[in-house]
């Protein structure tokens, strides 16, 4: 197959799980295109929070109520930020498309714009990748992002095929790392494990990524040889 690799990095984390798909799927016999989705104007960490702050109020009624979440991720407001002209803005050359970005609260506000912008995305089956700081939680790190992603590439005539998150233990906020040590406490009171066992480095996050190929593309015995030419 051929397969295109968009994702935005902001720190550096989703760019190494970029990267190690990308080896896994080249590995497997496919032929590989990444797309780097960049910001024009680059921001601080500070003024990337202003958008999120209206949604915050929220938060606690969305964890606690399911018709509120259902309701809510098909309403709220999702912030955008420009990006620079891409390498492959129509991907229907490509026969699988994988799109990746941390979580910031919903979707990057880049990849948010990419989701927009990009061309070709019609009958085409996505994977969605990301990392978060925290553990694999259902609710506040895996639905706050893939259901409003799955919506957004449903409205582009595509479906979502696979999924993976894994942690980057990295989390820059507030000014000495203290909400990285917040998730680090939540990681053992919700696992019991500590949220190391939870990034790409871990066996853990080694069989998550093996199994996003093997639902992207199939088991390794049935890989196809590259047929389609990117434009």
């Amino acid at each position: 197959m051929h397969i295109l690799i968009a994702y935005f990095s902001r720190t550096g984390h989703t760019e190494k799980l970029a990267m190690a798909l990308a080896k896994n799927l080249r590995g497997r016999g496919h032929e590989v295109a990444l797309e780097k989705i960049t910001v024009t104007q680059v921001r601080s960490k500070w003024w990337l929070t202003l958008p999120l702050l209206s949604t915050l109020p929220v938060l606690p009624l969305y964890l606690a109520n399911r018709r509120f979440r259902h309701w809510w991720l098909q309403r709220y407001h999702q912030a955008q930020a420009d990006i620079a002209p891409l390498q492959w803005p129509d991907v229907s050359g490509f026969e699988r498309v994988c799109i990746g970005g941390p979580k910031w609260l919903y979707i990057a506000f880049p990849l948010a714009r990419y989701l927009q912008q990009v061309q070709g995305l019609e009958a085409r089956e996505v994977g969605v990748f990301a990392t978060f700081c925290g553990p694999p939680l259902e609710v506040f790190e895996r639905e706050m992002l893939f259901v409003p992603t799955s919506q957004r590439l449903a409205q582009r005539g595509a479906r979502m095929l696979a999924t993976l998150a894994v942690s980057s233990h990295f989390h820059e906020f507030f000014w000495f790392g203290e909400m990285q040590w917040l998730f680090r406490l939540i990681s053992w009171l919700a696992f019991a494990r500590p949220l190391a066992s939870f990034t790409l480095d871990s066996t853990w996050g080694q069989q998550q990524l093996e199994n996003f190929c093997v639902a992207l593309c199939g088991p390794i015995d049935q890989v196809d040889r590259p047929t389609i030419a990117a434009q």
